[in-house]
């Protein structure tokens, strides 16, 4: 996988895009904790904190289909850049008045969650468009995954490093500012400029993408999948808190971060292994409901994490060969959503289940998530996976940049 990574990196201008891509990733990472931590301390309410960080992940997982529609009808750049100065600009006027009325801060966090630039999706469309179909398509979808567990694991460190050796606003400052450069980086490069929308499917109409039967059983196994993440977060701060370490919470949620990470590293699985990878993810969780100190959970942590950075990669795959033409970006923004809505719906049935209970109530939830995801990838795995009509994944063309070889190669031009 690594050589094939190289592969990739090779290309022109890929680094510069994987680079500001894995940035904007940081900053995704980091911006819900910074938004915590700077309202706790000024305003002395974990409540209060927590419903504007609620809001910014409300507005988030409302808007991105839409903010994929916008780019998949006008373009990448001109939706990366409006979409940025917007994040940004709320994000920073959060942090010059945190003491303003509660529904001030709430509105400008809507405003930054909805406003969330669009980058892993689009950097996926031009990935399509810079490597047409094969091997290192596939590779990319795995580094996309690699990035995604980067930010995880890296962005609440530096949002938490940042506030404890300066003022708290400056970590949401820092956390803004790097959304809105790295994002107008990736927008000006050559490939995102020269990126154009594909013919949308006639077909199409107002729904989109969700018109596709394969993409709506995408959506329903993400959404699934997004509970048990959420629930296995809850999990973790869960088990520390009863072992008597708090912060042990964060060890325990890098091993989860770090085993997807390693599981990037692995060899390609082809699309029909999705059922069993899906579930596979389920096995995993389950020793996670044996007793065990701190340490050994951690191990477990990372036995859990381990299938997940695979299966978001041939989610991410399945869902372009899905989507019908001219709908990509909305239909990455669509799964990408639902898994964001089942990571809050399952953090809240965890918590609650919590309180009724003991931590394993946590992992019990997040189980039950990972089985219904597996059924829902069982139930319709013949609409997702089974082979059709031979085509090229759902995405603009690249208006160059390598276009003319993957014409060449695959005798469809601007697919």
């Amino acid at each position: 996988m690594l050589r094939l990574w190289a592969a990739v990196l090779r290309r022109p201008f890929a680094t510069a895009l994987a680079v500001t891509n894995l940035l904007t990733r940081l900053s995704a990472g980091a911006v819900a904790l910074a938004l915590v931590l700077l309202l706790q301390h000024e305003r002395g309410s974990f409540g209060a904190a927590g419903f504007v960080a609620g809001v910014f992940a409300v507005g988030t997982a409302a808007a991105a289909p839409i903010v994929g529609r916008l780019v998949d009808r006008t373009g990448q750049t001109p939706v990366l850049l409006v979409t940025a100065a917007l994040h940004g600009g709320s994000l920073l006027g959060v942090a010059a008045r945190p003491s303003a009325p509660l529904w001030v801060l709430a509105a400008l966090a809507g405003v930054a969650g909805a406003a969330r630039p669009p980058v892993a999706a689009c950097m996926r469309g031009i990935w399509i468009a810079m490597l047409g179909e094969g091997a290192q398509l596939r590779a990319s979808y795995r580094l996309e995954s690699a990035l995604l567990e980067v930010g995880f694991i890296a962005g609440p460190v530096v949002a938490g490093a940042v506030v404890a050796v300066g003022r708290p606003a400056l970590g949401l400052v820092l956390t803004a500012g790097l959304a809105v450069v790295a994002t107008a980086g990736f927008a000006l490069l050559p490939p995102a400029r020269a990126w154009r929308p594909a013919p949308r499917a006639a077909r199409a109409g107002v729904l989109g993408p969700l018109l596709a039967p394969a993409v709506l059983s995408l959506v329903g196994s993400r959404a699934a999948l997004g509970v048990a993440i959420g629930a296995v977060q809850v999990a973790a701060a869960a088990f520390a808190t009863a072992g008597g370490r708090a912060g042990f919470a964060g060890v325990l949620l890098g091993g989860f971060a770090a085993g997807s990470l390693l599981g990037s590293l692995g060899p390609h699985v082809t699309p029909a292994r999705f059922t069993l990878l899906s579930a596979a993810m389920a096995l995993v969780l389950a020793p996670l409901l044996l007793p065990a100190g701190l340490w050994w959970l951690a191990g477990l942590f990372v036995l859990a994490g381990a299938p997940l950075a695979p299966l978001n990669a041939l989610a991410y795959e399945l869902t372009d060969l899905a989507a019908p033409p001219g709908t990509g970006t909305e239909a990455r923004m669509w799964t990408s959503t639902a898994t964001a809505a089942g990571a809050a719906l399952g953090s809240a049935l965890a918590g609650a289940a919590v309180d009724g209970a003991s931590a394993r109530a946590a992992v019990a939830v997040a189980l039950a998530g990972a089985v219904a995801a597996a059924a829902v990838t069982l139930l319709t795995h013949r609409t997702v996976t089974a082979p059709g009509e031979p085509r090229r994944p759902a995405s603009g063309g690249g208006g160059g940049l390598g276009q003319r070889q993957q014409d060449e190669e695959t005798g469809v031009a601007g697919a």
